[in-house]
């Protein structure tokens, strides 16, 4: 073993292993394709310098001869690797240069402390840093599971639509598979919950703002939701050559890696281990051998985003027809329908995706009861509704969904409104503000306020309206959520 062989170099909170040929990170050890980690090297041996892409050609690939893309996309790797840190600088025309500091530890040169004494104690001053690090570490998890939140100690999870930067890719689907197939992964339980896809793509629509501006984009969605972790997804690679820079956000900072596989589904399930370990999700990997959903409902989403609401319900339709066992598909289409008040034929669909998740025991069941107990309310029919959410309401409690127990009981509440039962409308409510406190979400607490306004308007209880009536304008000053109050209301 030489003593270059041996070097192992600190870049920042990175640790680059010569012998080793991996990165390893406080979260976890990569290893790197065999180019890129060579690469890697020749620009920790000369930080600083422009490197000209011929030099860095030769060095690295001089046994093949290949095209300039491949060094652009091996440093765009290296760049991923090391995110957030800015390690390599593109000079146009020139070159490139390592422009992060670096130091260079060679491993034989450590000097080990004397042997003491049994049950003499002595901690060296490079054993106390280790010790240190590891508490740093150990607290750094302990607050990621339970830092204080809103949401009073639930970990709420929002995945971000994935950025799909794959060479020459015909991958548009895993913009929203891939984000489902994590959010599938990843089970709600009593201290974890895990926003679906229809909902987070809410948010989006009520954040607002730049799309790109993943940091601004997390930030917002901490102010109008209860999310504890924001995480933001970009594949790059290609086929059987995959990688996942990921980033976790929070409220106080964020965590990012790179994850490298060779197949997508592996992809996924290394990630989600990742985030279940931070959060204390539950996993559930059985869905992953399956085939992801198809590139039309991310064209149905690019529809739906510029307002061609019918041409995005033609190709969900064409998805479930192909795919139907596709309950995201599914899911969007039955929304879709209902947003333009298709309320029969959402049943339908409601109906057919429900008999699919019996079958396939699907933990998504809830969801469809309850968006065929809402299109049945909407056409007058209340008993079968009402049987309908008490099935919902079971299924969802069963998967800790606190977001859908709010729903469901908000319908509820509805129902018995419009039957008279005002008290029990009110107590309805009451319930669904608590499902929607316990995950810290201001949108659906303002809701749910603005229905107790409405009721107490009718019951003309004054106090109480004019109480609500506080709360819910320091909610939407607060958290700058674009809802129009009532014209009686703005006096």
């Amino acid at each position: 073993m030489t003593t270059t062989d041996n070097l192992v170099y600190h870049v920042g909170s990175f640790k680059v292993n010569v012998i080793q040929r991996q990165v390893v990170t406080p979260e976890q050890t990569i290893n790197v394709r065999p180019k890129t980690f060579s690469l890697l090297l020749v620009f920790l041996q000369n930080p600083s310098l422009v490197l000209q892409k011929e030099f860095l050609l030769n060095q690295v690939w001089d046994d093949v001869c290949v095209e300039d893309q491949v060094l652009v996309q091996s440093i765009r790797e290296l760049r991923q690797l090391f995110a957030p840190l800015d390690v390599i600088h593109t000079y146009p025309r020139k070159g490139y240069a390592w422009v992060f500091s670096v130091e260079k530890v060679d491993q034989n040169s450590e000097i080990l402390p004397a042997q003491k004494p049994a049950g003499f104690l002595s901690i060296t001053s490079k054993a106390a840093v280790a010790l240190s690090v590891i508490v740093l570490c150990a607290l750094g998890v302990f607050l990621f599971k339970h830092g204080a939140s809103e949401s009073g100690g639930k970990n709420i999870i929002t995945v971000l639509p994935v950025e799909n930067r794959t060479e020459g890719s015909t991958l548009m689907w895993v913009r929203l598979g891939m984000m489902d197939q994590l959010i599938q992964s990843l089970q709600s339980s009593p201290h974890v919950q895990v926003f679906d896809v229809p909902y987070v793509l809410h948010l989006l629509d009520v954040a607002g703002g730049n799309m790109n501006d993943r940091v601004q984009l997390a930030n917002r969605i901490f102010e109008i939701s209860g999310s504890s972790v924001v995480v933001d997804l970009e594949l790059a690679g290609s086929v059987n050559d995959y990688r996942l820079l990921y980033r976790l956000f929070t409220p106080t900072g964020q965590t990012s890696g790179v994850i490298m596989e060779n197949q997508l589904d592996k992809v996924v399930e290394d990630l989600a281990k990742v985030i279940a370990a931070k959060t204390d999700a539950r996993l559930d990997l059985s869905h992953l051998n399956k085939e992801f959903n198809s590139n039309l409902v991310a064209e149905a989403w690019d529809k739906w985003g510029l307002g061609q609401t019918d041409a995005a319900i033609v190709l969900l339709k064409t998805a479930v027809t192909l795919e139907p066992d596709n309950f995201l598909a599914y899911q969007l289409l039955i929304e879709s329908e209902q947003i333009q008040e298709r309320w029969a034929r959402s049943i339908n669909d409601a109906k057919n995706i429900i008999a699919t998740a019996g079958q396939q025991q699907n933990d998504r069941a809830h969801v469809f009861y309850y968006l065929l107990a809402r299109a049945e309310f909407a056409l007058g029919d209340i008993e079968q509704a009402q049987k309908n959410l008490l099935i919902a309401k079971d299924l969802a409690e069963r998967e800790f969904d606190s977001l859908y127990q709010a729903y469901i009981t908000s319908l509820r509440g509805d129902i018995a409104q419009q039957r008279g039962s005002l008290d029990e409308a009110e107590e309805l409510y009451r319930k669904a503000m608590g499902h929607h406190h316990s995950i810290a979400c201001p949108i659906g607490v303002s809701v749910i306020r603005l229905k107790l306004i409405d009721l107490y308007s009718r019951q003309k209880r004054n106090d109480l309206l004019v109480e609500q009536m506080n709360q819910l304008k320091e909610l939407i000053a607060k958290h700058k959520l674009p809802i129009e109050l009532p014209n009686f209301l703005m006096n």
